[in-house]
Parts: structure tokens; sequence; C-alpha cells
């Protein structure tokens, strides 16, 4: 109450018949400079000076942002609030009251500021002080650091739910369709992205911790990218990130069980992103393979090929290696799609030419130059028919989409 009746006389006084002309306008941000001071001097200890600097600055950026022609009580307003909030940071209690009263303020800034700008920076400072109350009101429970992770990530939640309320996500009036979200939508989206980030990163010493934030955050952005009001373009974004999420929850809980075998970490992410190229087929027909089964099947087969290279000694790794990609390229020639056809028949080829290298000593000289030989000579005998048969091959695979 007290910060709405400040609010209300701060804004009489601005555009009132007792506001400054422009020209005295610099003043007013002096004697705000010196208030702090001078009230220090007046004999007013802690937490008085703090929390007067913090309700009168939070009082004066309310009330710019209010008002039409208000923006040159910003600089006042930063200069009470800032200071005012750093007095009160060296107790928890004074943190999170502060932290809460300059919540609430961003709020209201976000919800009835007149300019976007305004707005955008009310729901980023919201945010941003939002996580901050989390994080303090965890420690001051006297809680593992790591726990804090998961009141961050509420903080994030709440942002990506938020960017999804209709008169925010809408560019223009009550009742217009959503068909381009609006500045205040997008910048939710990206503080709730940001903040689940941080929430990462507090957890990153417990690596099932860090899993549990990357699952539920996945969950979260899966369930806001099936809402049938979410536009088109922005669904698909959140489907991949929310994929994305789940393959690094999946990663960490491996990790966490020191789990060391390579298809573990790359076979969910080959197939996670496969559906996702599937699913992009099914809306954009025109897709070349190569961006629709290309990253998907290059995370499924490479790294395995780069582990046989390096250790040769892996036999069941060289056969499924070898029957899965016999399976790519027959997939790849019967839907005529180039990707898998030239991913599959690179990797048979080098799988073939890894056996030839292991089999050397393991057979007599002979044999070899005796199998070259003819093969030499098959060769010459059928040139014109080889370079004919080559010639339709490349233009068999040139022909593919």
């Amino acid at each position: 109450m007290a910060l709405l009746l400040l609010t209300a006389a701060v804004a009489g006084a601005a555009h009132g018949p007792w506001a400054p002309r422009p020209g005295y306008r610099p003043a007013v941000a002096l004697a705000a400079v010196a208030f702090p001071v001078l009230l220090a001097g007046a004999g007013a200890g802690w937490p008085a000076v703090p929390v007067v600097l913090l309700v009168g600055g939070l009082a004066v950026l309310l009330a710019a942002a209010l008002l039409v022609g208000g923006g040159w009580l910003v600089p006042v307003g930063l200069v009470l609030a800032a200071p005012g909030l750093a007095g009160l940071l060296p107790t928890r209690a004074g943190t999170l009251g502060g932290l809460g009263a300059t919540i609430a303020v961003a709020v209201t800034v976000a919800l009835a500021g007149r300019l976007p700008a305004a707005r955008v920076t009310g729901w980023g400072t919201a945010v941003a002080a939002g996580a901050a109350f989390a994080v303090t009101a965890v420690r001051a429970a006297d809680l593992p650091l790591r726990l804090a992770g998961f009141a961050v990530l509420g903080v994030a939640v709440l942002a990506l739910a938020g960017a999804a309320v209709p008169g925010i996500r809408r560019s223009g009036g009550p009742g217009t369709p959503v068909r381009r979200r609006s500045v205040e939508a997008r910048a939710l989206d990206a503080a709730g992205h940001g903040t689940a980030v941080v929430a990462l990163l507090l957890t990153l010493t417990s690596a099932r911790h860090a899993a549990a934030v990357c699952t539920l955050w996945g969950i979260a952005v899966g369930l806001r990218a099936l809402s049938p009001a979410e536009p088109t373009g922005n669904r698909w974004r959140l489907a991949a990130v929310a994929g994305v999420s789940e393959v690094a929850a999946l990663w960490l809980l491996l990790s966490a069980e020191r789990v060391a075998l390579l298809e573990a970490y790359t076979v969910p992410a080959a197939l996670v992103a496969l559906g996702a190229g599937w699913l992009a087929l099914r809306t954009r027909p025109a897709l070349g393979s190569w961006l629709v089964y290309g990253p998907g099947l290059a995370a499924a087969l490479l790294p395995s090929l780069a582990s046989v290279l390096v250790s040769g000694d892996q036999v069941v790794r060289r056969l499924l290696l070898g029957a899965g990609a016999l399976a790519v390229v027959l997939f790849g020639a019967v839907r005529r799609q180039q990707a898998p056809v030239l991913l599959g028949g690179v990797t048979l080829a080098v799988l073939a030419l890894v056996e030839a290298v292991r089999s050397w000593d393991l057979l007599p000289r002979w044999i070899y130059l005796a199998v070259g030989g003819f093969a030499l000579i098959g060769l010459a005998a059928t040139y014109e028919r080889r370079r004919r048969d080559l010639r339709r091959l490349r233009a068999a695979v040139g022909r593919m989409s």
C-alpha cells in the first residue's frame, strides 16, 4: 500500500501542475543522487536507509513505466533502487524482502507498462529476480545448492507457461489470431530457456540431479509444444528443445552409472534426429534426404565406424554395424533416398577394407595375388561395360532426393 501511494505521489509530481520543466530534470536527478547521502547524514541506520531507497526507487520506476513521457524518471529510479537493493543483500531476510518487492513491481510493469520495451524489461527483471529469490530461499533453509536448481527450474517453467498466455502471446489485440508472437512472449521464452540453463548449471555437481532437471524441462517444453494455439514454427523449435533435453538427461544418467558403451549414447540421439526428420518430411515433402536423414544416420553410423577404425578387435560391433549399414543402404535404395545409400555404402566399404586388412596375415599371400590378378583380368575384359554401369549408377544416385 505504501508503494502504491508513493507511486501515485511520484506520478502527480512528475506530470501534475508541479512537474519540473525539461530543463530542470537533470537537477531532479542530482537531487535523487544526493538523497541517500542526506538520509544517512540524518542518522538513519540500517535497514531504514536501503528500505527507503528501494521503495522510493521502485515507485519511481513503476511511475515511469505507467505514465506517458515518464522515461526521464528511469535513471532517477535506478539511482535509488540499485543501492537500496544492494544495501539489503548482507542478510538473507533483507535479500528475500528486496527481491520480493522487485518481483512484484517488475510483474506490474510487465503487465501494465505502456511501452513494449517497458514490458519486456519488466518480464526479464521478474524472471531474473525470481531465480535469485529461489536460490536465496533454498540457501536460507540451509539446503544444498544443487536443490536450488529445481527451484530455479520452477521459475523457468513459470516463464515458459507465461509466454503461452493468450494476452501475452498475441501480437495484436484481443480476439486476433496468433500469426506472430508478441515481443513479450519471445522475451519470456528466451528468459525461460536461459533460466533453465542456470538451473542445470546449479546441479552439475550431481549427474542424477542434472538429469532430473533436463527430464523435467523436456517434459515442460514438450507439453508446451503440444498446445494447439502454438504457431507451427515455434512448435517445431520447442519439440527440438524437448528432444535435446531428454537426450541430455539420458546421457547424464548413463554417465552417472558409468556406462562406457558408445552406442548407448549415440543411438538415442540418432533416433531423436531421425524422428524429427521424419516428422519434418511429413509436413514439408520437398526436403532432401540429407536434411531429413543425414544427421540421424551420421550419428548412428559414424561414431561406431570410428571406434572400429581405432580399435579393430570388436567382432560384435563390426557385425552389427555392417548389418545396420546394409539395412540403411537397402532402405535408401527402396525409397530412392541419396543420404542413406551413400552413408550406408561408405560405411560398408570402409568395413570391407578393415576386414581385408585384418585378414592379411590370416591367409597366404598368393591368394591375394591370385584374386587381384583375376580381378584385373575381369575388369580389362569388361572395361567398357563397367564404365557404362558406373555412369548408370552415378546417374541413378544423382536422381535420388
